[in-house]
């Protein structure tokens, strides 16, 4: 799994996909390590507290309701970092205020770092995928990021047979193809 954008692993992570969560280990756990380190820790509490932070994301995102309003980044980064203060504050290990704690140079890295190629791309990517119809969405989301077997998706999808999937999926490729000439 090279890269995903949010919506797709939100999906792969309800579903309890194992590439899903080394993913987000691989990616997003430096940051929250170095905001640990920077901020009274060690290597073992940032393991510790991003574990805890992948169990709340988990649950929040499970929840029916749930509605993400910042990147998955940003998000799992907040949690760490609340969690974080949560525990200097009840160990009494905090005795300045939380804002002069917080080392600003930490957010930007994590928040605001220059997107990588590859978010870019992801970023391309959403905005098509946005751009076609939710049955396009559904059947190149199974085909291509949760590499669902066709035989499968026909009868997911109610397809009668094999040149009908076929058929469908080249129309979904099309629809998208079309979305990325458009911008």
């Amino acid at each position: 799994m090279n890269c995903m954008c949010d919506e797709s692993l939100m999906e792969s992570l309800r579903a309890g996909e194992t590439s899903a969560y080394e993913w987000v280990y691989k990616k997003y756990y430096p940051s929250v390590a170095r905001f640990v380190q920077r901020n009274s820790g060690n290597e073992g509490d940032a393991e510790d507290l991003f574990q805890e932070s992948v169990l709340i994301l988990y649950q929040k995102i499970a929840a029916p309701d749930f509605q993400l309003t910042s990147t998955l980044k940003t998000f799992l980064f907040s949690i760490a970092k609340n969690n974080w203060l949560k525990k200097l504050r009840d160990e009494k290990l905090v005795t300045v205020p939380e804002d002069q704690l917080i080392s600003i140079q930490d957010i930007q890295d994590f928040a605001s770092e220059e997107p990588s190629p590859e978010d870019v791309q992801h970023e391309r990517l959403n905005a098509w995928m946005a751009r076609i119809t939710v049955h396009c969405q559904r059947v190149i989301k199974s085909i291509y990021f949760s590499h669902e077997p066709m035989d499968n998706l026909m009868v997911t999808m109610g397809w009668k047979n094999r040149h009908t999937a076929v058929n469908q999926k080249y129309k979904c490729i099309q629809q998208l193809k079309r979305a990325s000439e458009i911008g």
